[in-house]
């Protein structure tokens, strides 16, 4: 009898099952310490252990499954049990290795979830009720493995684990008896390692085990990741950019070489850097270059990982770099070995020489960022490093001796700065990682970092572009409006609001008044595609008229948007400055004016304090209200005043209780749990919705409804890869409240055509009530 390890009538290939266990164990095992390589070994070696029984093997044929071909309990008390041989009772890997097998199909758990609620006199009723089942379903299988001594025994031989799997299907009691010495460990906390270590060596290790284990069962070829030689690219981007000619070019040209220069000079002097400079002045070209540049001084490839908080800029930074990379040689055919962006919203494709990899072949290798250079979100970092979703980390590992480039950092929430600060560093020492933060707003976090650039406030001093005008006096919308259409200037001008009902009534308010002049809309209200089309619209109009904006503050960070006048409804501090780097933001004009009001609603309410809450809000109207006007030279000042003032009141507890949790490896049980952890806080009262606005979004939803006719999940995967985009590109987030508006038989939410005309407005997006509190950028 031959056992195998996935479906033959899924693959197109036959794989047995000692192959896999052996392939999973290579795949991985490089990327594993010494010290722990052993531990990865017999962890690979026994993740499928249960699949060596009839009834799985059963299921492969039938694809029916049953309680008796489940194999992920008994796989994962056999690692246990195995790991228990080597190690004995004085280490906390025999309980890693069972918590990591267990879940290597899901999402973690805390390791209390699937074991005895005590180690002394253990009987049946100590044990969680999920876990008798699966103790009494494992031992008809390990029942079934006897009967298969003769077919089992020599792969167990070969796989170096013969001894164990005798003693395991022979010894009486053998499951409770295991469980109860791993809740021994984990009761007696024998933990021979500091607390974080034994986070790191968790996720570690199970990284290694679900990304190889996904490999090998789809069969996927690895290719080789390509690295950027700095001088080869560093010589483009000169022929490129040129000997620079304006002022703000040869400034940023100065910045980009004092920054070079001083990572050469004190590259070895620490693992965290930062890049503290005025918006505007080329950060993303000169942190790129500080990564490559750090990358040769170390002597050897690192990867380099560029996340942003906003998947608008990846697209944008994404493209400016490749605009230098095409230039290599052999960069055509092979552009994903070089980069590749992931995020929610990318389009799933992997370009290599070696082969055309299927989406769902793609898929895997950008999740397991198999690339010289990523270019993503915050959140597929922040939670990878802090997370128990299986999805995440499979790239926990990938993370190892890479180069990370935070991007406007300070669009973290305030609340994680002190977790993040900690995981950043924890991760720099046991990851090997070198961090570079980049900003024009630093805010209180990596305290630590090198400063590349250094003497900045000389750069700030030298910027005269825009000066902040605090008119923090509360204000109506109505007289707000009337304010701006007497004050109105021959200048292009964008108004930030706080919340889309507040820009909403702007934007309608000011459409009546018929300026005789364009005005445009952007938030989260409208489509993403169409959200996408505005921006490239409203940068063509820009270079020649003098148009109005009306935003939420998704233009606030990294977007390139160039007005002679913005004006800022009052938020945080670092908000407000980044709202003022899109306010002559080439120095093309005289100074810009960034107005700051106070608008309030019926209520008298600021819209701010839906968003922010009153702490942030009346610390920066503490602040402004000192000054008449406040030139850029001064903005590191002000910043840095705001962001002690901020520390000095927020309160960090939800940080301290997830470093917490990460010390004691609560995956799943407390309030903060590591699996509750979120950079983007889920609303139970929204839900997402599909707009068929036109005939493609048409086509594109008849796509989507067909993946229910196909039962094979790989097919259907792949098909559904291949129009995610698209479907990403029409569908909302909205309040709960408006769902009875959405045609609800098809799965997901949605709009039809007839539907939209109603509402959805092309200019301004879903159509919401006039009362509507709900706050979403």
């Amino acid at each position: 009898m031959k056992f195998y390890s996935h479906s033959r009538k899924q693959q197109k290939y036959q794989k047995l099952l000692s192959d896999h266990l052996k392939e999973v164990k290579n795949l991985s095992i490089e990327q594993i310490p010494d010290e722990y390589k052993k531990a990865y070994e017999i962890m690979a070696l026994c993740h499928d252990f249960g699949k060596y029984t009839s009834y799985f093997q059963k299921y492969l044929e039938t694809q029916k499954k049953t309680s008796l071909s489940n194999h992920g309990f008994i796989s994962a008390v056999f690692g246990g049990y195995a790991a228990l041989q080597y190690y004995g009772e004085e280490s906390i890997l025999p309980l890693i290795i069972y918590n990591t097998i267990l879940h290597h199909h899901g999402n973690l758990e805390s390791f209390s979830t699937n074991l005895p609620v005590k180690f002394k006199d253990v009987s049946r009723k100590d044990f969680p009720l999920n876990v008798l089942d699966k103790i009494d379903i494992s031992y008809k299988q390990i029942g079934d493995m006897r009967k298969n001594l003769f077919f089992i025994s020599p792969d167990f031989e070969k796989l170096g684990l013969l001894r164990e799997f005798e003693q395991f299907i022979k010894k009486e009691n053998v499951i409770e008896d295991t469980l109860t010495v791993l809740k021994k460990l984990d009761a007696l906390s024998v933990r021979n390692l500091k607390s974080e270590d034994n986070y790191f060596i968790h996720q570690m290790l199970y990284s290694a085990l679900i990304s190889a284990d996904k490999i090998s069962a789809s069969n996927t070829y690895i290719p080789e990741e390509i690295y950027v030689n700095y001088k080869t690219l560093d010589t483009i981007r000169a022929s490129k950019f040129g000997e620079p000619e304006k002022d703000i070019d040869k400034l940023r040209t100065e910045i980009f070489k004092v920054v070079l220069d001083n990572l050469e000079k004190n590259y070895d002097k620490s693992k965290i850097f930062s890049i503290t400079a005025p918006t505007g002045t080329g950060k993303t070209i000169t942190g790129f270059f500080a990564g490559l540049k750090l990358s040769e001084l170390l002597g050897n490839n690192r990867k380099i990982i560029y996340s942003l908080p906003f998947t608008s800029i990846i697209e944008q930074n994404y493209d400016i770099l490749v605009e230098l990379l095409k230039k290599l040689d052999n960069f055509e055919g092979n552009s994903s070995r070089y980069i590749i962006k992931h995020h929610n919203l990318a389009t799933i494709e992997y370009e290599s020489e070696y082969r055309d990899y299927k989406k769902t072949e793609a898929e895997l290798l950008i999740e397991n960022w198999q690339s010289g250079i990523i270019v993503t979100t915050f959140v597929q970092l922040l939670e990878t490093l802090v997370g128990a979703r299986n999805r995440m980390l499979k790239k926990f590992n990938a993370l190892k001796g890479s180069i990370i480039i935070l991007d406007e950092i300070q669009a973290i929430d305030i609340k994680y700065f002190q977790l993040v600060d900690y995981i950043l560093k924890k991760a720099s020492e046991y990851l090997d990682l070198r961090i570079i933060i980049m900003t024009a707003t630093k805010p209180m976090i990596l305290n630590e970092a090198v400063e590349l650039l250094d003497n900045n406030e000389k750069y700030f001093r030298i910027f005269r572009r825009t000066k902040l005008i605090p008119k923090i006096q509360e204000i109506t919308i109505d007289s707000f409006i009337e304010r701006f259409k007497k004050d109105l200037e021959d200048k292009s001008y964008m108004i930030v609001c706080n919340t889309i009902m507040q820009s909403l009534k702007i934007y309608k308010e000011l459409d009546k008044l018929g300026l005789n002049r364009e005005i445009f809309y952007l938030s989260t209200n409208i489509i993403p595609l169409h959200r996408r089309e505005r921006i490239k619209e409203i940068k063509k109009r820009l270079k020649n008229e003098k148009i109005i904006l009306v935003s939420t503050q998704v233009v606030e960070a990294g977007v390139d948007l160039d007005f002679d006048i913005v004006i800022r409804d009052l938020g945080p501090i670092d908000s407000i400055i980044q709202s003022a780097g899109r306010c002559n933001r080439n120095s093309r004009k005289e100074i810009g004016d960034v107005y700051i009001y106070s608008i309030v609603d019926e209520e008298n309410n600021p819209f701010g304090k839906y968003v922010y809450g009153n702490t942030l809000m009346n610390i920066s109207k503490e602040i402004l209200k000192r000054y008449d006007n406040i030139l850029e030279e001064k903005y590191f000042q002000l910043i840095n005043e705001y962001f002690n003032m901020v520390m000095q009141n927020k309160s960090s507890q939800d940080s301290r209780e997830f470093i917490k949790s990460i010390e004691n490896l609560d995956f799943s049980e407390g309030e903060y749990s590591i699996n509750s952890f979120s950079l983007i806080q889920n609303n139970p009262g929204y839900f997402e919705a599909f707009f068929i606005y036109d005939d493609e979004s048409e086509n594109v939803f008849k796509k989507y409804l067909s993946l229910s006719t196909i039962k094979d999940f790989n097919v259907r995967r792949e098909k559904y890869l291949e129009i995610q985009k698209n479907i990403k590109d029409y569908i909302l987030s909205l309040p709960i409240k408006y769902i009875n508006n959405f045609q609800l038989d098809k799965g997901i939410p949605y709009l039809p055509k007839e539907g939209v005309i109603d509402l959805y407005d092309f200019k301004t997006g879903f159509r919401r009530d006039k009362d509507d509190k709900y706050m979403i950028l």
